[in-house]
């Protein structure tokens, strides 16, 4: 696994699309040159389960084609894998990661990037029940991955409107409708993960209600 950790930086939206998807607040030219150089020494693409977790893996061509409509509560039932073999990395070991979930309405409470690349999303639903979502970088994306443009575009429609930092999470507190592939994490205490740790791994696809 990736540390994970977090920085704070800045980088103006003017350079969003030649910085792999890393927006900050306002800053002076030099600022946020220093700040992307800085951003970029410590970001690396993933490792443990990356081709499922961009789409790319050997059994990609099995997820659905059909958009499941879910909510957060109903995916917090989803039984969990109770170990990860090697044979996770590269393939999708639960039918609901064979899925392309969407979910209507959820509050994107904040956001924050990761030093894998991930653009980490805390979901809430009207309930109070949390999940994860994470946009990974475009440039971490295999070309094999069958969602890529879905993923970049997901960043960019994202990014192009909030900053993003490694220090800290970005809170917004908007309705959205999102939607996403579905994906086993394995437990790290990341801030409001499912109990279940299911996420929405790649996200392929985000609106602002």
């Amino acid at each position: 696994m990736q540390i994970r950790h977090a920085i704070a930086a800045g980088v103006t939206a003017a350079s969003i699309a030649c910085t792999a998807g890393l927006v900050t607040v306002p800053a002076s030219a030099s600022t946020a040159a220093a700040h992307q150089r800085a951003a970029s020494s410590v970001i690396s693409c993933g490792y443990w389960r990356w081709p499922v977790k961009t789409g790319s893996d050997a059994n990609r061509y099995q997820v659905s084609k059909t958009v499941t409509y879910t909510s957060v509560g109903y995916l917090h039932t989803l039984g969990a894998p109770t170990s990860f073999t090697a044979w996770a990395q590269n393939h999708r070991i639960k039918w609901p990661e064979d899925r392309t979930w969407q979910i209507r309405g959820v509050t994107l409470v904040a956001i924050k990037l990761e030093d894998d690349g991930d653009l980490h999303l805390r979901l809430r639903s009207s309930t109070g029940a949390l999940m994860i979502a994470e946009i990974p970088q475009p440039s971490c994306v295999s070309s094999s991955s069958l969602w890529k443009t879905g993923i970049t575009a997901a960043r960019y429609y994202l990014t192009n409107r909030y900053w993003v930092s490694l220090y800290s999470w970005h809170y917004i507190y908007r309705s959205i409708n999102i939607q996403g592939l579905g994906f086993f994490d394995e437990e790290h205490n990341v801030t409001g993960a499912a109990p279940n740790d299911f996420e929405l791994h790649p996200v392929t696809y985000i609106h602002f209600n």
